[in-house]
């Protein structure tokens, strides 16, 4: 017995937003705790549409309960599948038939109704049908319910539609819905479904011509209290009945009698035992009874023959599988293999053939003879001793005999070493002569079998190709029902298992249908006549287009519709993409609000952590980890509170785009209004004043959101430009550092005067100079002259004016000829001269603007994380920052004699003269 449920679980499960009922009804189903979340979201989602009306709920409840029935009957089978899935799941693949829900303990009815489907003129006729004045039966209900689902069915974006009003419409004539069961009822049931429509759609064209009712009397009937019968005329025995001609013949009082009626038939049974369709036809068209009792009460032998009146246009077979078994008191189902082809002719079964198919069959007799016994024998090979295949037996001796030696000592299947070679020799020369007798067998039998074949060869002008198969899995009580349906201007079969929809494999399908896998086979078979084949191949009948894309209702199946069932799909695919939208909204909006918050506490407190690193700091960069940072640092700099509203917005778009799968924000890209308002009423109920922003940003706050985001781009650009600067510097390649130096200072000195970066490009025109010329001035040092020739040309650029332009080009002269005095090298006076007159070399321009491919490479690496609306709260390193900061402070320490000298000129009014100059570097 099941333990109770604890009350921890029960609040758990009703906290996640499950009804006390739900949670229950689920605990009484499963078997496992691992199992209940599925089960309780698969049974809410049965659920979900309980609210509309009383009624209505009333109705819902028995469906749910029924669902729940299925699952715990075919929950061992492992065959049905339930599946909660969200709208974006649930909308259907392009190209993809649409699937029906199971609403409890119907798959093989969502069998047939999808086999109908693909009947375009049946489809056509539902379509069509147009609801009378007055009132309206159940068999209109009916129709009026198949049509509804019909047009879901070709042009409905989603995945499956649901067939609960059409199973609740089909109802016996006391108005009671009409259960569905095991597959016994199959065949009864659908044939009761189909006399309805027929009744349905002749009322609405004649009151004469009303379908008679009968009373069926078959104790285990579905049919309680009454059935029907279909008309010779009615639409649906022209589409889907084959009519039957019986002729009967026995002997009475030693005269002849023969007995003719006719017979509609849904489905024509196939013995299994049989073993094939042909066979199996055969012998429901020529049926010997040994033991017939007569009207004299003499037992006679009799014939009753059941001839095919005429070829119908599509011919149906119900495989004979379950069986009543006396010794368990049960119905059994048998699952023995049985084949059929891809195509069958119907002539020989014709009446109008019968003289011609009766001699040939005689003709036949002995190669049916000779078949027999061949099956035998390899009944005899494969179900040896009434049990296993002979070879599997032989197979399994075989490793038995090969397990007894040392190597297998610890096997329970061991009994001690011991030489069995020779009997495993024997054994299996015995394996190669079954195998080879199995071959020689059946090749015996399909000789037999096309010469059987070849002598109907003048009886091939009715074909039939093989379009749905009803596949049965499980046993005669219990199990799943799914088909495959053949479209065949696709050449294509599909799986149509409830709400799930594929392509299959022709190869997996007959695997199924023939009964390779056991519990698995076919049920039932619909062939389709040739004529209608051909039909369907002259023009696209069915292309399966969601609404979203081109020829969408572009197919024969799509032009039966009138505009307003044309309007009636469009308003629902509507309603379903505005339930995926919502549902997609409400899911990126919860993933929004976690991003959110992450990304606002990251902000705050790394912040903190940055600004408390470098407070000691006089000369440092603006914060830009991420923009939002850098607004922040930018806000304290100046003071101004009214960033703040503009750091949570900015805050806000950056997580959007986190969390959004086509990578949208609020700025840049096109986002709902609807959307946008969902949004901002979530974090109204989620966030206070405090972390929130506003509800919308003023014109004059979005024109400095968009000032501020270039502003950062460009910080950063100079940002990674100052630090590759830096770092050329600190490794004296300053022929590099002045090429870096003179574009970076060509960008900065467009900046505030108050902005870092035009600081420093201000300050290294001073510094640079200062450190190229002096590191030369000691006797001991090197001269450069490549430096020095490239330092002369940048200095004739002049990028930022001076009061005391004179004083620092008559400092720079004197220390050029500090360097010429101690080193004598005459190159030097030239450098001077050209120095002293402003003089611009086009050569050495040129290469001073030339910037190395490597420092743009370098450049776009350190920029690569900076951008402005995606970043990443996991990164803590601001890069950018730390390499400013600590590039000034090793610049310091590696060149702090030239800092000193710098110092030293701008506390003087005159010029530092060589003595002065060698002694600060020193």
């Amino acid at each position: 017995m099941k333990t109770q449920i604890q009350k921890e679980l029960i609040d758990q499960y009703v906290q996640m937003g499950f009804s006390v009922e739900l949670i229950y009804m689920a605990w009484e189903v499963i078997n496992t705790e691992s199992e209940m979340i599925n089960t309780l979201i698969s049974l809410s989602n049965q659920n979900q549409q309980m609210q509309q009306t009383s009624n209505k709920q009333d109705e819902e409840i028995q469906l749910t309960q029924a669902l729940l029935d299925s699952y715990k009957t075919n929950q061992q089978t492992g065959s049905q599948q339930f599946e909660i899935i969200s709208p974006e799941q649930r909308k259907r693949v392009d190209g993809i038939p649409c699937g029906l829900k199971n609403v409890g303990n119907t798959c093989y009815f969502n069998g047939l109704l999808q086999t109908y489907f693909f009947d375009s003129q049946f489809v056509k006729t539902i379509i069509n049908f147009q609801i009378g004045q007055g009132k309206q039966s159940k068999s209109i209900q009916l129709v009026q319910n198949l049509q509804n689902l019909f047009i879901n069915m070709i042009g409905s974006d989603k995945k499956y539609v649901d067939p609960s009003d059409v199973v609740k419409s089909i109802c016996d004539e006391f108005g009671n819905v009409l259960p569905i069961g095991d597959q016994k009822d199959v065949g009864e049931f659908n044939h009761y479904f189909l006399s309805r429509i027929g009744e349905a759609l002749t009322q609405n064209q004649q009151e004469s011509n009303k379908v008679e009712d009968i009373y069926i009397e078959s104790s285990p009937s579905i049919l309680k209290q009454k059935s029907s019968i279909i008309h010779d005329e009615d639409i649906i025995s022209k589409l889907f009945m084959c009519k039957v001609f019986h002729q009967f013949q026995f002997e009475q009082g030693g005269n002849q009698q023969i007995r003719e009626s006719t017979e509609l038939f849904n489905y024509i049974p196939l013995d299994l035992k049989d073993g094939n369709l042909y066979d199996s036809f055969d012998n429901f068209v020529v049926n010997n009874i040994d033991d017939f009792k007569n009207d004299l009460n003499e037992t006679v032998q009799a014939v009753k023959y059941n001839w095919i009146h005429q070829p119908p246009q599509k011919l149906s077979f119900q495989i004979q599988r379950v069986i009543y078994c006396k010794d368990k008191n049960d119905l059994i189902k048998q699952n023995d293999e049985f084949i059929f082809d891809e195509e069958i002719y119907l002539d020989r079964y014709l009446m109008e053939n019968s003289q011609k198919y009766l001699e040939t069959r005689i003709q036949n007799k002995e190669f049916k003879s000779k078949q027999k016994k061949i099956k035998l024998s390899q009944q005899q090979l494969t179900k040896f001793n009434e049990q296993n295949d002979l070879q599997d037996v032989l197979n399994n001796a075989i490793k038995f005999l090969e397990m007894q030696n040392q190597e297998n000592i610890d096997h329970a299947a061991n009994f001690g070493q011991s030489d069995q070679q020779a009997f495993i020799d024997q054994l299996q020369q015995y394996n190669q002569k079954v195998q080879r007798k199995k071959q020689l067998l059946q090749n015996q039998y399909d000789d037999l079998e096309k010469k059987i074949q070849a002598s109907y060869n003048d009886l091939k002008k009715h074909k039939y190709l093989l379009q749905s198969i009803l596949i049965h899995d499980g046993q005669a009580n219990s199990g799943h029902y799914y088909t495959y349906i053949k479209d065949f201007r696709l050449d294509t079969w599909f799986k149509f298992n409830d709400i799930h929809v594929c392509v299959e494999t022709k190869e997996k399908v007959f695997q199924d249908a023939f009964g390779m896998k056991t519990g698995v086979n076919a049920y039932l078979l619909i062939y389709t006549r040739i004529d209608i084949v051909k039909q369907e191949l002259e023009s696209p009948m069915r292309k399966y287009r969601i609404s979203s894309e081109q020829e969408y209702l572009n197919d024969k199946y799509g032009s039966f519709l009138n505009y307003i069932q044309r309007e009636q799909l469009a308003k629902e695919n509507q309603l379903f993409q505005n339930e995926i939208e919502d549902y997609k909204f409400s899911r990126i909006i919860e993933k929004l609000i976690e991003s959110y918050q992450i990304r606002f506490q990251f902000i705050n407190e790394q912040y903190r952590i940055i600004f408390n690193s470098v407070q000691q700091e006089v000369y440092k960069p603006l914060i830009i980890l991420n923009f939002p940072m850098f607004i922040k640092s930018k806000m304290v700099l100046l003071g101004k509170d009214s960033y703040d509203n503009i750091i949570k917005w900015s805050i806000l778009d950056s997580a959007l785009r986190d969390v959004n799968q086509d990578k949208q924000g609020f700025f840049g890209g096109y986002i709902s209004e609807k959307f946008k308002n969902q949004i901002m009423n979530r974090f109204k109920a989620q966030f206070n004043e405090f972390k929130r922003p506003t509800e919308f940003l003023s014109l004059e706050e979005q024109n400095e959101l968009h000032r501020l985001s270039q502003e950062y781009i460009q910080y950063v650009a100079m940002a990674s430009l100052a630090s590759i600067l830096l770092d050329l510097i600190l490794k004296r390649d300053f022929s590099n550092v002045l090429s870096v130096l003179h574009h970076f200072s060509k960008i900065a000195k467009q900046l505030d005067m108050h902005n870092y970066f035009y600081k420093m490009a201000s300050n290294f025109q001073k510094l640079i100079p200062i450190i190229i010329i002096c590191k030369m001035i000691p006797i001991q040092a090197d001269v450069n002259l490549q430096e020095l020739e490239l330092l002369q040309a940048y200095l004739t650029f002049q990028h930022f004016q001076d009061d005391n332009q004179n004083f620092w080009e008559t400092q720079f002269s004197i220390m050029m000829n500090a360097v010429h005095e101690n080193h004598d090298e005459p190159q030097v006076q030239v450098i001077i001269t050209k120095l002293e007159n402003n003089v611009q070399d086009p050569n050495l321009i040129g290469l001073l603007e030339m910037i190395n491919d490597d420092i743009g490479i370098q450049q776009a690496a350190l920029s690569v994380n900076y951008d402005v609306h995606y970043w990443n709260p996991n990164m803590k390193q601001d890069i950018l920052f730390d390499k400013l900061i600590s590039g000034w402070k090793d610049l310091k320490t590696q060149f702090n004699p030239f800092i000193r000298i710098q110092k030293a000129l701008k506390q003087s009014t005159n010029p530092l003269m060589k003595q002065e100059l060698e002694n600060l570097i020193c």
